[in-house]
């Protein structure tokens, strides 16, 4: 099976149910299809080949999640583009996977024209609104059969190829499958107890060329749902928006949840009765804004931990779950959950030998969502990828004796001080117990003692005032003293990726300049 067998059978079975919302236009499941046709069709009179690369970029549109699906039926693997990127970096993501045909909206013409030089591989470049020098337009482009292309996609062709972020060293593109993408939506919908059904509404406000965004579409097509697309976001934005589209499902970091909860005035007082699940991931929940956000919301959460390389997700820490935590089993909240069903998890020593439960390791894990490897990159595949397909996943986590999965940090971001290790996510976990911590993050920073200090980085709550000594004195309460930060900074806010990452290397970099080890 492929992706878009099954947004085609809802296509023919519930032709007038929304597929797309933004603003006030609606794209129906039939409408969408003829759309989708037209621009696959477009495509391969284009040139596009099954296996061919196109790329895309622009801000969350109906039009960037159509050429997702025209892409799957011409068997063409898109390569989103993150928008916030510089033209140099976009250029070398274009570059380096080989597009034939470029997708960008206005605003980010200019740019592209800017490095139009060094884009050779690049035959076709659409604009995603009027025609302009170099660029071909939109609507002329379009003029294509709304027939469905007769192509032969299997379910091992490339759904998509998404870059990983670049946080350390040039991004890698992630090759994604149909059967990989279709792998992970089964998991996703077995995770929760929540069943879906055609008509019900998601929720999009995080950027499409994120997993989370696009997985979003894809889920939307698999189940016969409506996708609502926001093209950024903001707390009364998404608040209003909950309640206007009656919106189901949503996908959101803690911080935004929390971003909710304090920003948005009266929100106690709001009532989301349509609301079912909110998914989260990129980081863990607190105790007390786990209680704020169920008296909110009154609705399920689930959480995912995983990665690009894994399509999307490892483990769930499933409904139940969360209930338990709010009944007395709080380090729960410590946990990512579960494997997802049909995936394999181990915790291995440097060696690959898997270790026993509860012993800290790095995470290595199977199923069949992993991905098919990275685009043109062999060496860096066979590092993290063995011949059995076992994916090591670079994180460093344990295994309690009930299987679930506690995620300890990016096995790079631990700290080395006085021969111990240091995990700043148990730092971070001490730091968030404060009430003036709004948010905080951990780093290593040089020693000329201990080769490596543990600094945290605070944000504090509207109103607050800490000191350094203050945030010391609270963590010597909750861990042990060789953990306890020596020095702690305050900023206004954490740098983040679009996901909703803290970037621990921006932090990092002043620390550590000019020194050509990151480490103590």
């Amino acid at each position: 099976m492929r992706f878009h067998d099954y947004f085609e059978y809802h296509a023919d079975m519930r032709p007038a149910v929304p597929f797309l919302i933004q603003g006030d236009r609606i794209v129906s499941y039939a409408e969408a299809e003829r759309l989708a046709n037209r621009i696959a069709n477009a495509m391969i009179a284009s040139g596009v080949k099954v296996g061919d690369r196109i790329a895309y970029l622009g801000k969350n549109s109906i039009e960037h999640a159509l050429v997702y699906l025209a892409a799957a039926k011409a068997g063409a693997a898109p390569i989103p583009l993150n928008f916030r990127l510089a033209p140099k970096e976009w250029a070398y993501i274009i570059s380096h996977s080989g597009s034939r045909m470029l997708f960008a909206t206005e605003e980010y013409m200019y740019g592209i024209d800017s490095v139009r030089g060094s884009l050779s591989s690049v035959e076709t470049f659409v604009s995603v609104g009027t025609e302009r020098a170099g660029w071909q337009g939109w609507d002329r482009w379009l003029d294509a059969s709304d027939r469905r292309p007769d192509v032969p996609v299997t379910d091992r062709d490339s759904l998509y190829i998404m870059y990983t972020s670049g946080t350390t060293g040039m991004p890698k593109g992630v090759v994604l499958t149909h059967a990989n993408i279709l792998a992970h939506l089964d998991q996703a919908m077995v995770a929760t107890s929540a069943r879906r059904s055609p008509g019900e509404r998601a929720l999009i406000v995080t950027p499409l060329y994120h997993a989370a965004g696009a997985l979003r579409v894809f889920a939307a097509g698999v189940n016969g749902t409506t996708c609502v697309l926001h093209e950024s976001f903001s707390p009364d934005g998404l608040v209003k928006a909950l309640k206007e589209y009656r919106i189901n499902t949503i996908n959101m970091v803690p911080a935004i949840i929390q971003s909710l909860l304090d920003d948005v005035p009266d929100i106690a007082s709001m009532t989301f009765d349509d609301l079912r699940v909110i998914y989260y991931g990129a980081a863990p929940i607190s105790v007390p804004l786990l209680q704020r956000t169920t008296e909110v919301f009154r609705c399920d959460l689930i959480q995912g931990y995983g990665l690009t390389e894994a399509t999307g997700a490892l483990t769930y820490l499933n409904e139940y779950d969360h209930e338990k935590a709010l009944k007395g089993q709080a380090h729960l909240l410590e946990s990512a959950g579960k494997p997802a069903v049909g995936t394999k998890i181990r915790i291995c020593d440097d060696d690959g030998r898997e270790l026993p439960r509860g012993e800290v390791g790095e995470i290595v894990a199977k199923g069949p969502q992993i991905m098919k490897g990275y685009w043109q990159d062999k060496a860096a595949t066979d590092k993290v990828l063995d011949a059995d397909g076992w994916l090591r996943t670079g994180d460093a986590g344990m295994m309690d004796g009930e299987g679930y999965v506690y995620l300890k940090d990016r096995i790079k971001d631990m700290i080395v001080s006085g021969g111990e290790n240091i995990y700043p996510v148990e730092v971070e976990n001490a730091l968030s117990e404060h009430r003036d911590i709004a948010e905080c993050a951990v780093i290593g920073v040089p020693d000329v003692k201990y080769g490596e200090t543990v600094m945290a980085v605070c944000v504090m709550r509207a109103g607050a005032s800490l000191t350094a000594d203050d945030v010391i004195a609270h963590c010597r309460q909750h861990i042990g003293g060789y953990k306890v930060p020596r020095k702690v900074t305050f900023l206004d806010a954490l740098p983040r990726n679009a996901s909703g990452k803290v970037l621990k290397r921006v932090l990092r970099e002043p620390y550590w300049e000019n020194r050509t080890r990151q480490v103590g």
